[in-house]
């Protein structure tokens, strides 16, 4: 995962003892938009689908990760994320994500562009007018 390549092996090592595995049925809401971020989510098997609006975002799965806009911005959650099948990941609470990234300058530098990107693709979702209009 590139947000955590940065980091040392000791790092590594904390936050993976840190991760709780969860699971997420289809249809389950892993993030909703709105609410406030208290985990990042790292997923391992299974795909979800980001909304944003009720509009489509993007379609993700293994090796992606979602829920770090809200944390790393300290803002609402952006986007709702739905299971679209069976999902498998690894949550991570607020505090250890943002301790670890605030150790590492390329983390935070990875960390950052990432979050720009996506608030972009959110924002360019958002301003297109609805079908039919």
């Amino acid at each position: 995962m590139s947000l955590f390549a940065p980091l040392p092996t000791l790092t590594l090592e904390r936050l993976a003892l840190r991760l709780v595995p969860v699971e997420f049925r289809a249809g389950d809401e892993v993030i909703r938009e709105g609410d406030s971020g208290d985990r990042f989510y790292a997923l391992a098997s299974g795909t979800v689908d980001v909304t944003t609006g009720g509009r489509f975002v993007a379609s993700l799965g293994p090796g992606d990760y979602v829920g770090e806009i809200a944390l790393l911005k300290d803002v609402p959650r952006t986007a709702t994320v739905t299971a679209r099948s069976p999902v498998h990941a690894f949550a991570l609470e607020r505090a250890h994500f943002l301790a670890a990234l605030s150790g590492s300058s390329d983390a935070t530098r990875i960390a950052d562009e990432v979050t720009g990107m996506r608030l972009a693709g959110l924002q360019r979702v958002r301003r297109k007018a609805p079908l039919g209009v």
